[in-house]
């Protein structure tokens, strides 16, 4: 049995998710950490991990700075996790801490606000001061934008699969009332086409939101996680790493496939197959990122994930229920919080405490984050019932 089997998400918090927040990201992701121990049935003295990037005032600013939040919490650790605190990774890295006996409880946090600049056209951190990057003013969708357009130029239908896929998830969003996008729609696949222009082939529909607030969640060992209320279970999991995200200029023929060796490690791990799959969290940065996810997750061959869309597999009456919240495009899409929401709405739907959006008799999902033009992609399996 892998290690990982031996742990469990046991707890989720958000803060409320906005356009713009009348507050600081430090007061959302406090906000988000409680709500996560209090909903695991814990007392922040149980916490003895912390995998969070620490958004300020005070503290360090040598980020990530995890320990600043034992620190704000006043508690002691064993634990901390710095490297890329954030969505699957840090489950993965805080589910093998635990099972190497580093640590017992990990809280995972993070999250963003006051990001807008009145004079900016983009958020800050969709360009950042990388070498190539803050010379030529690239921002992120058009590192994801340099990908999609040669898949379209191998699978022209792609473009509208593409438009498909992303009304289907805005329309999730449309009918979420938790949604920042709640109520902006329904929409068609004309109106994702017809949209302004961004990054050619996407208009501003193709792309996810930037917005504020916070999200967060404890992993726990499984022992501890039995006499919680509702442990979700870590299954397995995977993390292709190919360059630093958002430095070098991403490779069609190096990067588009990223992801495949994760998610055949994470199905191994977990000894399931994309069939057994019940829901799928992906992290649609934009709609071609989620074509290329269904591809390398094995949900259809590659080069045929427009079909798949356009044939309803993804939507209200398909075999594969994806981004049931409304992902990035529609829910909210946080920084370094965002891979967290992802998880966060899996562990939601494996509790069967979705309300509306929830896909009956969901036993098993899948969640993803980054893609392809960030070089990196990690893959996630979770389930309702123990390995």
């Amino acid at each position: 049995m892998s290690g990982l089997h031996q742990t469990a998400i046991v707890g989720v918090g958000t803060s409320e998710q906005r356009k713009r927040l009348e507050r600081t990201a430090l007061s959302a992701c406090l906000d988000a950490a409680l709500s996560a121990i209090r909903d695991a049935g814990m007392d922040v003295s149980d916490i003895d991990g912390v995998a969070g990037r620490w958004p300020g005032p005070g503290g360090t600013v040598m980020h990530p700075g995890s320990l600043d939040w034992a620190t704000l919490l006043g508690i002691p650790v064993r634990w901390v996790q710095d490297t890329y605190p954030q969505g699957v990774p840090a489950v993965l890295d805080a589910a093998a801490a635990i099972a190497a006996g580093l640590c017992s409880s990990v809280l995972i946090v993070g999250g963003q606000a006051a990001i807008r600049d009145a004079t900016a056209k983009v958020a800050a951190y969709t360009r950042p001061e990388n070498e190539f990057i803050a010379p030529w003013g690239a921002f992120t969708a058009v590192h994801f934008a340099l990908l999609a357009q040669q898949y379209l130029h191998r699978h022209p239908r792609s473009r509208e699969g593409a438009a498909e896929a992303a009304a289907i998830i805005r329309n999730r969003g449309h009918a979420n009332p938790e949604a920042v996008m709640y109520g902006r729609g329904p929409y068609t696949a004309e109106d994702i086409l017809s949209a302004n222009m961004i990054a050619s082939p996407f208009t501003l529909l193709d792309l996810c939101l930037a917005t504020e607030g916070a999200a967060a969640m404890v992993v726990t060992r499984r022992d501890i996680a039995r006499d919680t209320r509702s442990p979700v279970w870590v299954l397995g999991g995977g993390c292709d790493w190919h360059k630093q995200q958002y430095v070098d200029p991403p490779r069609y023929e190096e990067v588009w496939s990223i992801g495949s060796d994760a998610a055949e490690r994470a199905y191994r791990m977990a000894d399931l197959k994309p069939k057994d799959i019940d829901l799928a969290q992906l992290y649609d940065i934009n709609s071609f990122e989620v074509l290329r996810q269904l591809e390398v997750l094995g949900f259809c061959p590659p080069g045929e994930a427009a079909d798949f869309v356009c044939q309803g597999g993804i939507g209200p009456e398909g075999d594969l229920s994806i981004n049931t919240d409304g992902g990035l495009m529609s829910y909210s899409h946080i920084g370094w919080g965002g891979p967290t929401l992802k998880i966060v709405e899996a562990v939601h739907q494996l509790r069967h405490e979705a309300g509306d959006r929830q896909v009956a008799d969901a036993q098993v999902g899948l969640a993803t984050g980054a893609g392809s033009g960030a070089q990196y992609h990690n893959v996630v399996i979770l389930g309702r019932e123990p390995h």
